[in-house]
């Protein structure tokens, strides 16, 4: 048995979110490597099941652009509220909902503006991130490329199994009970 090759490796690294590195084995799978404060986790996913053609995160975190426009209207009536009341625990909380709009605001900018989303081929739910700008544009590029066609490449070898709902065969009838007759 040969040991598989190595075709790619893209490592990113996030303030937030710790390091990812994402080492491409030829040609059946992709090892996974994450790693943030206290935490080591490393997942193989096999080619076959990730959809060739990846979407770009155009509408992926709509919830976090409206938990933070829901958010920070709250801290602005608040705010408002503090003015008229002149109260400093109403000023406080109105800082502690504005801080926090500013984090939603924050993941709805990284979440939606620069995500590679590979989808699962079968459930067609989003089944691996790539930060597009981490370490640089283009090596992401050109990794998310080779990704892509050895996804295909894969997709292509898999021999193709005729499905059973096609087949003309009449289902045959059984007796669900030993008892009862089949006609009743």
């Amino acid at each position: 048995m040969q040991a598989p090759t190595n075709y790619n490796t893209l490592k990113q690294r996030h303030l937030l979110f710790g390091s990812r590195e994402f080492i491409i084995k030829a040609p059946e799978s992709l090892l996974v490597r994450e790693r943030s404060i206290g935490r080591l986790h490393e997942t193989q996913i096999p080619l076959s099941v990730l959809d060739p053609s990846p979407t770009y995160s155009a509408s992926f975190s709509i919830k976090w652009l409206f938990h933070s426009l829901f958010i920070g209207a709250l801290a602005g009536f608040v705010f408002y509220w503090a003015v008229l009341k002149d109260m400093l625990a109403l000023y406080i909380l109105a800082g502690i909902l504005a801080a926090t709009t500013l984090v939603l605001g924050y993941r709805f900018f990284l979440y939606t503006t620069r995500l590679v989303i590979f989808r699962h081929l079968h459930t067609r739910e989003n089944f691996l991130y790539i930060w597009q700008n981490r370490p640089q544009r283009k090596k992401v590029q050109d990794f998310v490329q080779t990704l892509s066609l050895l996804i295909q490449e894969q997709q292509q070898a898999k021999p193709h199994l005729p499905t059973l709902l096609t087949a003309n065969t009449p289902a045959s009838t059984t007796n669900p009970s030993p008892v009862l007759p089949v006609d009743i």
